[in-house]
């Protein structure tokens, strides 16, 4: 039987979306675990980029533009550094299977995205995700 989520991941758009909400969401995690096992603060890093805390929390919960050169300054800044690893999008879904809570996640912010562009209504976001 078929999960909800293995029904979204058939839609190509909807795949595609995840796969960039994904992304986003991992970075953030990761930039926050640095965080916690550095001991330094949404203020502390903050002071270090010379952005505002209100900045570092938009880059934390994905409302920001993280960008590539983003993402290493703010490494840098925590005495870190990413690795950038590309894999067949198809075997590493295998491979990376997430928990249905982060899914769930992922799926809202693929079709709110979509709803936002006009690919989908909001009452066809709704039915699908039955909310």
């Amino acid at each position: 039987m078929k999960t909800e989520h293995d029904r979204l991941m058939e839609n190509p758009e909807f795949r595609r979306l995840f796969a960039i909400e994904s992304l986003v969401a991992e970075a953030a995690e990761s930039l926050a675990r640095l965080m916690a096992e550095r001991n330094v603060s949404k203020a502390d890093l903050a002071r270090r980029l010379n952005k505002s805390r209100a900045w570092v929390t938009q880059l934390l919960n994905g409302k920001a533009n993280m960008t590539i050169r983003t993402l290493a300054e703010v490494a840098h800044a925590l005495g870190a550094e990413f690795k950038l690893v590309a894999q067949d999008a198809i075997s590493g879904v295998g491979k990376r299977r997430q928990t249905r809570r982060l899914d769930l996640q992922y799926a809202r912010a693929a079709l709110k995205e979509a709803e936002q562009k006009g690919t989908l209504t909001h009452e066809q976001a709704r039915k699908r995700l039955r909310l």
